[in-house]
């Protein structure tokens, strides 16, 4: 749905008689981690009160952390009723500072091996470059890039009894193969009511990601930067790569993550969505 985790931290407290009252609340008493107090909700971790340094250098950390993904949510405003609930009241969207955010796109039936075959990205080497299982790469760490069968991850976690989500589930009944290109921002300059305001401006972010048609270029080798090539292909392999030929794929993953974010935040409150978290 286009923003796949969020990571906000802020001075403002959390509401600690709610949290205690509906979930588990652990405290750290010995100093192992950032913060004293941990609480694991359905569909978000709270962190509060710093206490791992001396008094003055706690003091400069947000006292909260909420680590929350957006695709529990049927819009942004319930996500925001969400944050209210943990908070107990309407927190200012300038005051909640985004420390990390996930940016996806998800292409329907594009194998791993044409995104191998044609992907070019600028700004790695090739010792940051890792494909795990032979299904799922991986690329530097800040942003991270992440490609992968989100089809199959979905059916893993079904096996292991995970919850869903009804676009998960219709996934899963509809048989459809889903590869999900995925960006993690680990130092995001902004805080959510820039995310809110302007989430379309966050696709300059897959211009990272070039695809190339590479058996047409002999120049390609020039490009410099990282691209994995297929060593072996095969006529049936060919045929996949002429369905997504490059410019196309480029325009499909920023497409489909305009498209779903613009949904998401535009969406307005309805009573009759399937799915309210809370």
């Amino acid at each position: 749905m286009g923003i796949d985790k969020l990571c906000l931290t802020t001075y403002a407290i959390v509401k600690t008689e709610y949290l205690r009252e509906f979930w588990k609340v652990s405290e750290d008493e010995y100093r192992l981690r950032l913060y004293k107090y941990f609480c694991e909700m359905d569909y978000a971790q709270v962190m509060w009160r710093p206490h791992k340094f001396g008094d003055d250098a706690n003091s400069r950390i947000p006292y909260s952390k909420v680590d929350v993904n957006p695709k529990y949510f049927g819009s942004f405003q319930y996500l925001y009723d969400y944050l209210e609930n943990i908070f107990g009241e309407r927190v200012d969207l300038d005051y909640l500072h985004v420390s990390r955010i996930d940016l996806t796109a998800d292409i329907e039936n594009l194998p791993i091996d044409v995104v191998l075959a044609r992907l070019h990205v600028s700004g790695f080497n090739r010792t940051s470059f890792s494909i795990y299982k032979g299904s799922t790469i991986y690329i530097g760490s800040d942003p991270k890039i992440r490609i992968y069968d989100k089809t199959k991850e979905i059916k893993y976690r079904l096996r292991k009894g995970c919850s869903l989500t009804a676009w998960e589930k219709g996934v899963v009944e509809s048989e459809k193969q889903i590869t999900r290109i995925e960006l993690q921002l680990g130092h995001y300059d902004g805080n959510l009511k820039n995310v809110v305001d302007d989430p379309v401006s966050l696709v300059s972010h897959f211009d990272r990601l070039r695809f190339y048609n590479f058996e047409d270029d002999e120049k390609i080798a020039s490009v410099g930067g990282l691209q994995m090539l297929m060593s072996k292909i095969n006529r049936k392999f060919r045929g996949e790569l002429n369905k997504f030929r490059a410019s196309e794929l480029e325009t499909m993953v920023k497409h489909n993550y305009i498209d779903s974010v613009k949904e998401w935040f535009e969406k307005e409150k309805d009573a009759a969505l399937e799915e309210i978290p809370f």
